[in-house]
């Protein structure tokens, strides 16, 4: 890339910056639903013209100025599988993990996860750590640091039962069936939620049991005991 190619970039850049920013108050002030095409370019201070010039539509804004809720969310991973002791634990303590963060704001994680066809996260999420590279720099296992940069949601889900394969807790197309039934009831966990008609600690015990009945039904018979273990203890720990 030329000096001249670089500027163009730098500047490409700090405009879409000025747009995301914009979005992000607007969220904090009023929420998602306050943020319309007029209102952000306004606070920006460019025309709404502009802004098509740089995003494909709100929707692509609007991910964009959410994606800090996902680092958040990756952030906490390294300490919730800290006291893990197999790759069984390791699924059900990530899964948790995601659960909470979800459903403490389930518009936003319905947006990042599930309001766009796998492509499209892929490229949002993409783009969004190339304006931002310094936030994808996470400590922890080589599993995890592999699944922030896969930015298809399936493969990413994936990757974690990738782990209970490999140590051989399930068969591979086990693995493939379950993970897609955990992705399409977690999708209508989190609608109930943002919708209200579940609080969100009614949602994560529904869904830590829904896991744990999947599992152990996709888990080879001889290591069962594990998710039982686990879900024994995470039982008592809440009680």
């Amino acid at each position: 890339m030329n000096i001249k190619e670089k500027r163009i970039q730098l500047k490409q850049e700090r405009i879409m910056n000025y747009f995301i920013e914009a979005t992000e108050e607007i969220i904090q002030k009023e929420g998602v639903e306050g943020v319309t095409i007029r209102n952000v370019a306004n606070l920006a201070g460019y025309t709404s013209a502009t802004l098509y010039n740089y995003f494909d539509n709100l929707s692509h804004l609007i991910f964009l100025a959410n994606m800090h809720y996902l680092e958040e969310y990756n952030n906490s991973l390294v300490d919730c599988i800290a006291d893990c002791k197999n790759s069984i634990e390791i699924y059900m303590s990530v899964c948790k993990c995601f659960s909470i963060h979800a459903y403490e704001k389930p518009e936003i994680f319905e947006l990042l996860f599930f309001s766009h066809g796998d492509e499209k996260f892929e490229k949002y999420t993409k783009q969004y750590y190339e304006l931002y590279p310094e936030v994808n720099e996470h400590e922890g296992p080589e599993f995890l640091d592999k699944m922030f940069h896969i930015n298809n949601l399936y493969s990413r889900s994936y990757t974690m039962l990738e782990n209970c394969v490999k140590d051989g807790y399930m068969e591979k197309c086990s693995a493939r069936t379950f993970n897609d039934i955990c992705l399409r009831f977690n999708k209508t966990i989190l609608e109930d939620v943002k919708i209200g008609v579940l609080d969100k600690e009614k949602a994560l015990s529904m869904t830590i049991k829904y896991y744990y009945q999947l599992f152990g039904f996709y888990l080879k018979p001889e290591y069962k005991h594990l998710l039982e273990d686990y879900y024994t203890k995470l039982i008592k720990k809440n009680s």
